[in-house]
């Protein structure tokens, strides 16, 4: 359906249910809950007595045979099984994150003029206003375990004027942050040829009696619409006209969950620990085994007690001599296959103390496969990110209109920086090197840098004066 078909389908408000169902028709089908389950250790799959039940143990027991003895009989009893969730959802996602979004966002700009300038500054302010550096990691985060993320961006009317973004105005631009992992439903809607002409969400929220009333709210080029479903099903409550005039909203969509492709292996790996575990309970301590009749056994806690057997008997201990090794190397291999395929690289210390003195090289090696996966995710990240300034521009020039024809020319582009631990003295010397063993920058300079000092110009002008000192000399003999 194109934008023409569909605005006539909003005008049509006689039967808004069906209109609901066309804005909905592109949206994804999955089930949240499952990955909420997987993201938490306490709904794992081990964690399910359905799925890992208690164990049934036979056991023995002493029973009165009513003369005055005892007869011994045996039963059955359940007993609790280990269960060890791992946290792997959350260190896939975690890692992927930093990786991603670690470092600032570099801001980029071909700004020349005063007024570009002026604008860039602008875009800028408002993006350290919403604080976009710590949002853009709650949104890879939502994308990564949710699958889908949106960003909002509105127009918040303030009672008094200010200039922070170079201009008067009474408006603070904001950002608002939306996933099924809140409850959203998220349902984008394009043409034939793949463009975005109406983004819809459906949410509930709590009326005045406490009552949950579902919502519908549908952002178009052209307007802003909100229906509320009610005792007479949906009502349009609202319909306001989009003066931007283009969508104020960055969408981002992938296939699965982060962790999608090695959640059998952690199921795997959870249930290859618990079980171990329970070997462990069962066979880590010895047991005694006597051969023959036994006579008598020392009292309990009775020091170099002896155990008295028949004639020809023997006694012995029967000891575990050690986990199975297929055991051991299938719990090393479902961790290798887990961080392998989800390019999540092994920064523990365990698997880094014996490396030494890490090189820059060698740091770049380590982290090489989380940074082909940043790259995988700049398809995702590069255009969401030219999108969401693409709306700030629109709206610089729409709060302030002077500024409208240069905020539209205006190239302004995001530039993501993958995390990576920097080995600045190899840096310094490659620098050296390069520059003819000369110093690269100069001592006031590096004595700014080294943030040792609240003053550094005096404390430079103090290390000059001990330089000059220590080289002065008398020439003349000491006076007595």
């Amino acid at each position: 359906m194109n934008y023409e078909t569909l605005k006539q389908w909003l005008n049509q408000v006689s039967d808004t249910t069906k209109l609901i169902n066309i804005l909905c028709s592109q949206g994804k089908d999955f089930k949240i809950e499952d990955l909420k389950k997987q993201w938490d250790v306490k709904e794992h799959a081990v964690m399910n007595e359905s799925i890992r039940p208690k164990r049934t143990v036979n056991y023995e027991y002493d029973e009165s045979d009513g003369n005055g003895g005892f007869v011994t009989k045996t039963g059955t009893k359940q007993e609790y099984v280990n269960r060890i969730p791992v946290p792997m959802q959350k260190n896939i996602v975690g890692k992927a994150v930093t990786f991603l979004f670690g470092n600032p966002v570099d801001i980029q700009s071909d700004a020349a003029s005063p007024e570009e300038i002026l604008v860039l500054d602008a875009i800028k302010k408002i993006l350290d206003d919403n604080k976009t550096d710590s949002q853009n990691r709650v949104i890879a985060k939502n994308l990564f375990k949710s699958t889908q993320v949106v960003e909002i961006w509105y127009p918040e009317l303030k009672e008094e004027e200010h200039e922070d973004y170079g201009f008067k105005t009474k408006f603070r631009l904001r950002l608002s942050i939306f996933s099924p992992w809140d409850g959203s439903e998220l349902y984008p809607y394009f043409d034939e040829k793949g463009d975005l002409i109406a983004f819809s969400r459906l949410f509930v929220i709590k009326d005045d009696e406490n009552k949950n009333v579902k919502h519908f709210e549908c952002y178009t080029s052209d307007n802003y619409y909100l229906w509320q479903n009610n005792q007479q099903g949906w009502t349009l409550s609202k319909k306001t006209p989009n003066i931007l005039k283009r969508i104020p909203l960055v969408f981002a969509e992938q296939e699965d969950a982060e962790w999608a492709d090695v959640q059998f292996a952690i199921e795997r790996l959870e249930i290859l620990l618990s079980s171990h575990g329970d070997t462990n309970d069962y066979n880590g301590s010895p047991t005694v085994v006597a051969e023959g009749q036994i006579l008598s056994l020392g009292k309990k806690g009775e020091q170099g007690k002896v155990i008295e057997v028949e004639k020809g008997g023997k006694v012995g201990l029967m000891v575990w001599e050690g986990a199975p090794e297929s055991i051991r190397m299938e719990v090393e291999n479902m961790f290798k296959v887990i961080l392998t395929y989800t390019q999540t690289p092994d920064i523990s210390f365990e698997a880094v103390k014996g490396m030494g003195a890490i090189s820059g090289i060698a740091l770049r090696l380590l982290f090489m496969d989380a940074h082909l996966k940043v790259m995988d995710k700049r398809e995702t990240f590069d255009p969401y990110l030219k999108r969401r300034l693409n709306i700030i521009k629109s709206f610089v020039g729409s709060m302030n209109v002077a500024w409208a024809k240069t905020a539209s020319k205006l190239k302004v582009d995001a530039e993501i920086i993958p995390y990576t631990i920097k080995d600045v003295m190899e840096e310094i010397n490659a620098l050296v090197v390069a520059n003819g063993g000369k110093p690269i920058i100069s001592q006031m300079q590096s004595v700014n840098k080294a943030g040792l000092v609240s003053d550094p110009v005096a404390d430079f002008k103090q290390i000059q004066e001990e330089t000059t000192t220590a080289n002065t000399f008398s020439i003349s003999g000491p006076t007595i």
